[in-house]
């Protein structure tokens, strides 16, 4: 195949079936609908097991991807980051049953410098609000979660416990 013919490929997929927002720029628009329909199947669909495991994924695109940051104790520092959580005890059978892009430097913002997507953990530091957004299937059901070395500061802990 040709490279023209899979550009032309390329740019007739879409990833959503929602028109952009009109009053601010989401960069994140295209892949935004495909995140929140895999975490609502998974949420639906997949009770996780009793332990699970949070961390982020890099997965490169292109400098002109949006989000795309250099993270340099990555073997491929240069990509965009994502938040997932699996189950941590199967096998080595685990699922992943949530995702959360990095968004970075391009988070959308409206005119009046809010959120568009709001969390209901808003009032709580970047990293406590990951941690709340990325377990909440299973809060109040006493699984356990371990994460990577990042998240572990006792205030954070504390908030989630």
């Amino acid at each position: 195949m040709s490279l023209g013919r899979f550009g032309a490929i390329d740019a007739a997929i879409w990833y959503t079936v929602k028109p952009p927002p009109s009053d601010f720029e989401d960069k994140f628009h295209d892949m935004r609908e495909l995140q929140d329909a895999f975490n609502a199947h998974y949420a639906e669909n997949h009770t996780p097991l009793w332990i699970s495991y949070l961390d982020e994924s890099n997965t490169w695109h292109s400098k002109n991807s949006p989000g795309f940051m250099i993270v340099e104790r990555k073997p491929h520092p240069s990509d965009n980051e994502y938040h997932s959580i699996a189950d941590g005890d199967d096998d080595g059978k685990s699922i992943m049953w949530r995702i959360k892009i990095q968004e970075g430097k391009d988070r959308p913002k409206k005119a009046d410098g809010t959120s568009p997507f709001p969390s209901q953990f808003e009032n709580e530091s970047k990293t406590v609000k990951l941690m709340l957004e990325m377990t909440e299937p299973i809060h109040g059901t006493g699984k356990t979660v371990t994460m990577d070395s990042g998240f572990c500061v006792s205030a954070r802990n504390l908030s989630v416990a």
